[in-house]
């Protein structure tokens, strides 16, 4: 009955047992460069998806906004509608407006 009791602080650890890392095999840094070289196309292939679909989403904009613009001109209303909005403050404003119902 004489052992010392072992405790989480009698756990040896790398710092405690003084393991130093291990070297590099000698001929893994052509398996490196390979993985790099690799991991470096696959995000040069993904810059170009981004910046292809960057352009796409441009161009669909530019297309809405042309059609807002024809469509506006042809109706000859030259501003967006607001959206709609739940507030209380904003309803009160509301009150004093004239509405117009029409039939379609």
């Amino acid at each position: 009955m004489g052992s010392k009791r072992r405790t989480v602080s009698d756990i040896k650890t790398a710092l405690r047992a003084k393991v130093r890392s291990k070297p590099r095999v000698r001929g893994s840094e052509f398996l490196e460069m390979f993985i790099l070289e690799k991991n470096r196309s696959r995000l040069e292939q993904e810059k170009e998806g981004v910046d292809k679909k960057s352009s796409q989403i441009i161009k669909d904009i530019q297309f809405i906004d042309d059609e807002l613009e024809d469509l506006q001109g042809a109706t000859g209303v030259s501003q967006k509608p607001e959206p709609k909005t739940t507030d209380r403050k904003n309803s009160k404003k509301a009150k004093g407006l004239k509405t117009m119902t029409m039939e379609y």
